[in-house]
């Protein structure tokens, strides 16, 4: 078993190469980097398969600038990864949290993962508008959002360039991009996916989803991220062998 720091054009991520003709891809949601995820790692290690888990470009390890991130530049990274182990891969299986289950939404995989998928930009995005303009924001909620969502200010937001996010700006092209999109629609067969949401999910609540999954694990008591020990014990085993299957 040999961990390697392998680039990719822009993008670092650490290999973990175990016996098997198949590797696990692990891709982290909205500026998060997959290489120092500790749900990652834990996945990694209990997999008697290969893994790789790399940043997108601006993120953690890689290089490159978040400013221009959109759906469509993640895939594009992807994309590139997957170029480069086809070449030793017969089968490869992909695990996504959050944003990057749009990232995946429409392409060819083995099997997904899908942790908490963000899949409703269209609705998420306003929502988190609502939220973020609320100074007592804790009376809103995924029931009540549009109730107090402005849409004109809220397309304004989106063309606004140069937005601060926790660690990084971010110009108008994301936003743009997803303002109209429920990735749900692109979807078109579920039965090789697993999805995985925590039921107090406030970042991306269950409800927002347009889908039903063929096999789903509603984590009790689970957040967004899905990282505490408690949680993981709930989805770390099933998810190894809903892969190795």
């Amino acid at each position: 078993m040999e961990t390697k720091l392998l680039k990719i054009k822009n993008n670092r991520g650490i290999l973990l190469e175990k016996e098997s003709d198949r590797i696990a891809i692990m891709i982290a949601g909205f500026e998060r980097a997959a290489t120092t995820d500790k749900r990652f790692k834990e996945l990694a290690d209990k997999l008697s398969v290969s893994s790789f888990r790399f940043d997108y470009s601006g993120i953690g390890l890689s290089d490159g600038d978040f400013r221009h991130m959109t759906v469509s530049s993640m895939q594009k990274e992807l994309k590139n990864v997957l170029r480069e182990f086809k070449k030793n891969y017969k089968k490869i299986v992909v695990v996504s949290h959050s944003l990057s289950g749009c990232v995946v939404s429409n392409m060819n995989f083995f099997k997904k993962v899908m942790l908490s998928p963000a899949l409703n930009q269209r609705e998420l995005l306003r929502y988190y508008f609502v939220v973020s303009n609320f100074k007592d924001n804790k009376r809103i909620g995924w029931h009540n959002y549009r109730d107090y969502l402005n849409e004109d200010e809220f397309l304004e937001y989106c063309a606004k360039e140069g937005k601060v996010t926790k660690n990084n700006f971010i110009d108008s092209e994301y936003f743009i991009e997803n303002k109209d999109r429920d990735y749900a629609d692109l979807i078109k067969d579920n039965n090789n996916i697993l999805h995985i949401h925590g039921d107090e999910d406030d970042k991306v609540p269950i409800e927002s989803l347009n889908i039903s999954f063929s096999r789903s694990i509603i984590i009790k008591g689970g957040d967004h991220d899905l990282a505490r020990p408690n949680m993981r014990d709930q989805w770390i085993g099933p998810t190894v062998e809903f892969i190795e299957k």
